[in-house]
């Protein structure tokens, strides 16, 4: 079983968080949850079936999140947890060595309202530019 490491991890962080900070908002859900994989989805219109990014999580080991949200854009959108987060969620949920656990914020939310915790994530942009210049 592949496990990534902390290095790769921030890596994509870097890459979402980067393709993110380009966009003006972005709306997000879960497209796909499963014991194998979680996939979150963004599009700057929900009402248009075209995702612009993927976010996937696999082997996921927990979720508590909302299902819908939109993008903070004065945050970054997903970080690790810090060292005291990691202390309090792996004593809430007992989450497994070699799991990450992610925080991702959200519009209207002072401290982050979603977490999840995985062993690998995979950042997909779809859509280099939804924002397109006229």
């Amino acid at each position: 079983m592949f496990i990534m490491k902390r290095e790769e991890i921030e890596q994509e962080i870097v890459k979402v968080n980067t393709y993110l900070s380009n966009c003006l908002w972005m709306d997000f859900e879960f497209c796909r949850m499963d014991a194998g994989l979680i996939v979150i989805s963004g599009s700057i219109d929900q009402s248009y079936n075209e995702y612009a990014l993927d976010i996937e999580f696999e082997q996921p080991h927990f979720v508590s999140s909302l299902f819908m949200w939109k993008t903070d854009t004065s945050k970054p959108f997903i970080e690790l947890v810090s060292s005291e987060e990691e202390s309090e969620l792996n004593t809430k949920y007992s989450v497994e060595r070699g799991n990450y656990i992610f925080k991702i914020n959200a519009e209207g939310f002072e401290e982050p309202p979603i977490f999840i915790a995985a062993r690998k994530i995979t950042c997909k942009i779809l859509n280099e530019n939804p924002f397109p210049k006229n």
